[in-house]
């Protein structure tokens, strides 16, 4: 596929700064909402540091509106940022939409676990583990900071689920409050499975908050080399009937009252003793 050089590409554009009350919001923007609280950080960042990357905007008689950078024009008009970056587009309705499309299609997230693991780093041979200087220096709030720093203290199978996109972060939050090791794989692989809601982990999380911890099987009592094992490393879901921990993502959390529970595993003895006796 033939393209443009960029000679050609960058002509279509001309740099200013201009008054931030000449500009206008799109006239059909893509998003239809925001998050405020992604909003009130980047006006954070705004204020700290300037705008980084400028406005796409088009000229409109006398005035100007915005083709690429809705959300940062919002925010520069909550920190009363004037004037700002603009690059002023020349062209057709056809290229200021496409402009448009591909800035909000190809901007990627950053990683949180890779966020966290840049704090860390940045923490330690930078900022010799002052959790302030380290705010400072990243120009963020400390809330910020340690909601990223926590994800790395919690547990490994939950970071490692968000590193790879499989959970939210909101969802690693609630997920990392479970106290229990070996129910928490449960919660996990149900959370990747279902497509669980932070809020639908939390109900969950309270649901078995009194309930007592899930035990280990006797064969894992002790590690090979007589060490103590760690649940989390060496356990999973286990099933009520078959106590096998076979593909947890076939399995299904069960309601089931506690009378009714052990009367189960009464019956589940029995016949088990009843097989091996035949």
């Amino acid at each position: 596929m033939a393209t443009a050089s960029p000679a050609a590409l960058n002509a279509g554009y001309e740099y200013a700064e201009l008054d931030l009350d000449l500009i206008d919001e799109p006239a059909v923007p893509e998003r239809q909402t925001m998050d405020e609280a992604e909003l009130a950080e980047l006006a954070l960042s705004i204020q700290e540091v300037g705008l980084i990357k400028p406005l796409v905007v088009k000229p409109t008689a006398e005035r100007y509106e915005v083709i690429a950078g809705h959300r940062r024009l919002l925010a520069c008009r909550i920190v009363k940022l004037s004037p700002v970056p603009c690059r002023i587009r020349r062209g057709d309705a056809a290229s200021n939409l496409s402009i448009l499309v591909h800035e909000n299609a190809h901007t990627e997230a950053v990683n949180p676990v890779e966020e966290a693991m840049f704090y860390q780093r940045v923490l330690e041979e930078q900022c010799d583990n002052d959790v302030d200087l380290l705010c400072i220096r990243v120009r963020r709030r400390r809330e910020f900071v340690e909601d990223r720093l926590l994800l790395l203290m919690g547990y490994p199978q939950v970071r490692d689920a968000l590193f790879n996109r499989r959970i939210s972060i909101a969802v690693a939050r609630e997920l990392n409050k479970v106290p229990d090791p070996n129910r928490l794989l449960i919660l996990l692989d149900s959370s990747i499975t279902m497509g669980a809601t932070a809020r639908q982990v939390m109900e969950w999380r309270k649901q078995y908050q009194d309930a007592p911890p899930i035990e280990l099987p006797p064969d894992a009592a002790e590690a090979p080399d007589g060490s103590a094992p760690s649940p989390v490393a060496t356990s999973g879901p286990c099933c009520i009937v078959c106590q096998d921990t076979f593909e947890p993502s076939s399995m299904a959390i069960v309601y089931i009252h506690k009378l009714c529970s052990r009367q189960l595993d009464r019956m589940l003895n029995r016949a088990q003793d009843e097989t091996a006796g035949s």
